[in-house]
C-alpha cells in the first residue's frame, strides 16, 4: 500500500466520521423536548411584559408566553430572569433555551443571534414628572436630561436627536433604575414603550409621573423571541408556535389581559402579514 492509498483511506475515514457525527447530532428542539425543561429567559423589571406578584412569583406577558410554549411542548417552564444587557449573553452562554424578553430584532443583534417572528409591537413614548409641565412633546427635551435603559432599542432610536440638542444622556441598566432615577429628579424624563409607561403609570408611578407624549421620529418597535443562530429547527418550531399563537387568538387575549388594549395587526405596511 503506497502513501498516496493510505492517505485516502485516512481522508475517506474522517470524511465518514464528520458526517456521522452531524447526522447524530440533536436538535435544541429535541434537547429541550428531552429535559423535560423549557428555560426561558426573561425581564422581571418591565411590568407589564415581566414582574413578580405577592407571592414573588413571575407574571407577565412574556411569563404567559413562555407558559403556553412549554404547554405545546409537553415540558416544564423555568423562568431565568435575563435584565435587558444580559439578555443575548444568556443565549450565547447557553444559560437559556430562548429569550422572550421583548427584544427589538434588529440587523446588529441579529449577527449574535436568531430572531423568530414578531411577537409584538410597541411604540416609544417618553414619560416626565406628574407636576412637570415644561415638556409636552418630544422635541421639549431639547437641553433635558433623559433617562434610557442601556443597549436597548429605545435608547438607540432617540441617541442621534438627543445628541444633536446637547442633552445629557443617562444610561441605566434596568426600567426600575430608569423610573426610580425620574422619581428621585435624577433626570427630566425618560424613554421607555407605551406599554410599559401605562402600567407603571396605573402602579408605582401613579400621581408621581405622566406619559407626556410619543418619540415622533420612531418607528414602531418589532420584537421577536430569540434562540441560538444554530438553533434552526427550534427557531422553525418558534415561529410556527408564535403565528398558531396568533392564528387561535391568544396573542389578542394576552393583549387585552396585560396591555388593556387588542393586539394590533402584525403586518408592516405594504406586506401581508398575520
Amino acid at each position: 500500500m503506497n502513501i498516496f492509498t493510505i492517505i485516502r483511506s485516512v481522508f475517506m475515514v474522517l470524511v465518514i466520521l464528520t458526517f456521522t457525527a452531524v447526522g447524530v447530532k440533536a436538535d435544541k428542539l429535541d434537547d429541550v423536548i428531552t429535559s423535560g425543561k423549557l428555560r426561558c429567559g426573561v425581564m422581571l423589571d418591565v411590568p407589564p411584559v415581566g414582574m413578580r406578584d405577592s407571592n414573588n412569583e413571575p407574571i407577565g406577558y412574556d411569563v404567559e408566553f413562555c407558559k403556553d410554549m412549554a404547554a405545546a411542548l409537553g415540558v416544564e417552564p423555568v423562568f431565568i430572569e435575563t435584565p435587558g444587557p444580559d439578555r443575548i449573553p444568556a443565549i450565547l452562554s447557553s444559560r437559556v433555551d430562548i429569550a422572550i424578553a421583548s427584544a427589538t430584532n434588529t440587523l446588529e443583534r441579529a449577527k449574535s443571534v436568531a430572531f423568530s417572528i414578531p411577537y409584538q409591537i410597541w411604540d416609544l413614548g417618553v414619560a416626565v414628572g406628574a407636576n412637570d409641565s415644561s415638556i409636552n412633546a418630544f422635541e421639549d427635551l431639547i437641553n433635558k436630561k433623559v433617562g434610557t435603559v442601556r443597549g436597548t432599542s429605545g435608547e438607540a432610536a432617540v441617541l442621534d436627536d438627543l445628541n444633536s440638542w446637547g442633552n445629557e444622556i443617562i444610561s441605566y441598566n434596568s426600567n426600575a433604575e430608569q423610573f426610580l432615577a425620574l422619581k428621585q429628579g435624577k433626570v427630566d424624563a425618560i424613554v421607555e414603550s407605551n406599554a410599559i409607561f401605562g402600567e407603571y403609570v396605573k402602579g408605582a408611578g401613579k400621581g408621581i409621573i405622566r406619559v407626556c407624549c410619543s418619540v415622533t421620529t420612531a418607528p414602531s418597535d418589532w420584537t421577536g423571541l430569540m434562540v441560538k443562530r444554530s438553533d434552526q429547527g427550534f427557531l422553525n418550531w418558534v415561529n410556527l408556535f408564535v403565528w398558531h399563537q396568533w392564528k387561535n387568538g391568544r396573542t389578542n387575549e394576552l393583549y387585552e389581559e396585560w396591555f388593556g388594549y387588542p393586539a394590533p395587526s402584525f403586518a408592516y405596511p405594504g406586506t401581508h402579514g398575520y
